[in-house]
């Protein structure tokens, strides 16, 4: 990590990787959900394997289609094909809670995103895959919905940082990135009122805003 070299592969899943995500609060730390139903734990200074989580069950095939840490480290979110969110503790490997038909299924990945100013605070895509499921991980049930976001499946979701002027101009702390797979991208605050829209005329699979303060945003497409 601190210079350049081969690059190194990391064999750990026995099925197509979904997600990945690096850990806010250790800068080697990151996880990696897959179609096997595991959540992996990583050290990216070793590059080794560090810790493997089940989310699959003998009754539900509970396969991953997506990943995040909280805003503190403590807990890594995994979303899975059986509409099921389920919050895993970092430590100790356990499954904390489980939150039933609230994230979208499908082999696809999904959009998943977790507040950067609030530990209990995250969003996934709908069971329907055009609307928003709030959550906050301190309640057995979700927070709220978002029905209808989007005409197409949303693919991903991204929290802004609060100096982007659509952030100052909502009024709230937390606003929404979201990237359509017909090209659209919206930006909305938490209880879905869109500030903005504009298109990138391709099939989106991801969105990222740079790390600078108020730069640019990054959007991958399908071709």
């Amino acid at each position: 990590m601190q210079k350049e070299g081969k690059p190194r592969f990391l064999k750990h899943h026995s099925n197509s990787v979904r997600g990945v995500a690096f850990s806010p609060r250790d800068r080697y730390l990151f996880c990696s959900g897959a179609y096997d139903g595991k959540v992996n734990l990583y050290s990216s200074l070793r590059m080794e394997l560090l810790m493997s989580y089940s989310i699959t069950t003998m009754a539900v095939a509970k396969n991953v289609n997506a990943v995040r840490f909280t805003s503190d480290g403590s807990r890594i979110l995994a979303c899975t094909t059986s509409r099921r969110l389920s919050v895993v503790d970092v430590e100790r490997g356990e499954q904390l809670l489980a939150y039933d038909n609230c994230a979208a299924s499908g082999r696809d990945r999904t959009g998943l995103a977790t507040d950067p100013t609030s530990p209990n605070i995250a969003v996934s895509v709908a069971v329907n895959g055009k609307g928003l499921t709030l959550l906050d991980l301190r309640m057995p049930l979700p927070l709220d919905y978002v029905y209808d976001l989007h005409s197409s499946t949303i693919r991903d979701i991204v929290f802004l940082e609060s100096s982007w002027p659509w952030a100052t101009s909502s009024g709230v702390l937390s606003t929404l990135i979201t990237a359509g797979s017909d090209g659209c991208c919206k930006v909305c605050t938490m209880d879905g009122r869109i500030l903005h829209t504009f298109y990138s005329g391709r099939h989106l699979n991801t969105v990222c805003p740079t790390p600078r303060t108020i730069s640019r945003i990054f959007v991958k497409w399908v071709l």
